[in-house]
């Protein structure tokens, strides 16, 4: 599933342009006319982030922000003010915006606004060793303060990128990833990366796959992506794997994880790179 992004605007012109720019960059687009709707749409639907109108002319934009402060600290909200008023910007970002733009405004530089906001919330409350205790899965350990892969104790040598596709998974276990989710969160130039995510996925399956050729940890969900099933066991009598269901997801949840239950463990594993 692709990234939904929610504009919230009543200027159809702006909405028309920004749907047309990030439908063309990879992402979804939801649309609402008026920021008294904002909350109740959250209550059906999850978007990765929102990007919301502000100003006189457009009543309840900061106040909406507010709300959503309050309710849902962990929504990226990026805001387009009517002004191109200094005080404006900084009373939006006091609020709690992510990132402020001015009208007029150029599509393309939202669009990358939009990136730059979506990677800085994927990573940086994550690579604080304070807010995340190693990963741990089927014998191995994730230690984000160190960024490094151990098995039993072991090092694993992983790449720059099949760590951070590792760490990514680890935010969202049995959850589908799309390729292009993937591929917005890892690099900002989605669409030249998306041909090599399988590639990534590829090459993190020989990191940590008992066999590759038939990954047990990291699944192909066809037409929509992959699925981390970082607890998955072997029934014992029969040999069928045993996963959680998986559900679909538009943008990781970020939360605290708990060391998870022990799981049985093949007698041996392929350490080929």
């Amino acid at each position: 599933m692709k990234p939904r992004i929610l504009v919230v605007d009543d200027d159809p012109d702006c909405r028309d342009a920004l749907r047309k720019c990030l439908q063309s960059n990879g992402f979804d687009v939801a649309v609402l006319y008026e920021p008294a709707r904002v909350l109740e749409r959250l209550e059906v639907e999850r978007p990765a982030l929102i990007v919301m109108k502000s100003g006189p002319s457009f009543g309840g934009g900061l106040a909406t922000l507010r709300m959503l402060r309050e309710h849902r600290e962990d929504m990226p909200v990026i805001l387009l003010a009517e002004q191109d008023d200094v005080i404006e910007r900084v009373v939006a970002l006091e609020c709690g915006a992510d990132d402020v733009l001015s009208r007029p405004f150029n599509v393309k530089e939202v669009l990358v606004r939009i990136r730059c906001v979506l990677r800085r919330v994927m990573y940086e409350p994550l690579h604080s060793p304070v807010h995340r205790q190693p990963f741990r899965f089927g014998g191995f350990e994730l230690n984000f303060a160190l960024r490094t892969l151990s098995f039993e104790g072991r090092p694993v040598p992983l790449q720059q990128t099949e760590y951070a596709v590792l760490h990514l998974f680890t935010t969202a276990p049995d959850r589908v990833l799309s390729r292009e989710f993937i591929a917005h969160c890892i690099h900002s130039s989605a669409r030249d990366q998306l041909p090599v995510v399988g590639l990534w996925i590829h090459r993190l399956r020989r990191r940590i796959e008992t066999d590759s050729s038939y990954p047990k940890l990291i699944q192909t969900v066809r037409a929509k992506g992959y699925v981390f099933h970082p607890w998955a066991t072997d029934d014992a009598t029969t040999g069928t794997l045993i996963s959680p269901p998986c559900r679909t997801l538009q943008r990781p949840a970020y939360t605290r994880t708990d060391d998870p239950p022990a799981t049985h463990q093949p007698a041996s594993r392929s350490r080929q790179a």
